[in-house]
């Protein structure tokens, strides 16, 4: 019984890296295309980001297969016992104050959440952890790209992360049309560290945002 389940587990494992591999190869290619004026179309940079953003998921997932299969053939620790998805889910904070980003890290990663920060959306985009990312803690107003645009980008591009909005201004007309757009919740700043814990515990379980 232990060796089917151990090479169950192999082969989800190879599975996955199968996956990686052509989404690699996929994202490389159109990589090249870019630079190729002949052959960029006009939904060259949407195709691209999703290219990317199929690469950084397939990465994700061969990386926690292969972490389950570890444990399993390694430790003796059953897939079953491994923590449900997104009780320790990666949380992307992307606001252009460093205080708040840092405070913000601070706070989460004493609740145990993995926690990366970006001073903008472009620094977020360009790094390819839009795929390993379980909860978006973003701000409203950011030179370039702000909020709502990213939002809007995400959603453009059948992008699903859960959104939850910061801001330093009385923002109620963004509120309405962001939360329409499929935000958890926005949250004006400075709020209280148990109201961003709780909203971060419904984006990650999926459910509505307390009224």
């Amino acid at each position: 019984m232990r060796e089917q389940l151990d090479e169950s587990w192999r082969l989800k494992v190879e599975e996955a890296s199968g996956r990686y591999r052509d989404a690699s190869a996929q994202y490389r290619k159109m990589l090249e295309q870019q630079t190729d004026a002949a052959t960029r179309g006009p939904d060259a940079s949407g195709a691209l980001m999703r290219a990317r953003q199929a690469q950084s998921q397939a990465l994700a997932e061969y990386s926690r297969l292969l972490r389950i299969f570890t444990d399993l053939t390694v430790h003796g620790k059953a897939p079953e016992e491994q923590p449900a998805a997104g009780s320790n889910g990666l949380i992307s904070i992307v606001d252009d104050d460093q205080s708040v980003r840092e405070a913000t890290k601070t706070l989460l990663r004493s609740a145990g959440y993995q926690v990366q920060t970006f001073a903008s959306a472009e620094n977020l985009l360009n790094s390819g952890a839009l795929g390993e990312t379980e909860c978006l803690i973003l701000d409203v107003r950011m030179p370039g790209i702000d909020g709502p645009e990213l939002q809007r980008r995400l959603n453009a591009e059948g992008f699903r992360v859960p959104i939850i909005f910061i801001t330093a201004h009385d923002d109620g007309p963004v509120r309405r049309r962001v939360i329409e757009a499929g935000a958890v919740d926005l949250l004006n700043k400075p709020f209280a560290a148990s109201t961003l814990l709780a909203t971060v515990e419904t984006a990650l379980g999926g459910q509505e945002a307390p009224s």
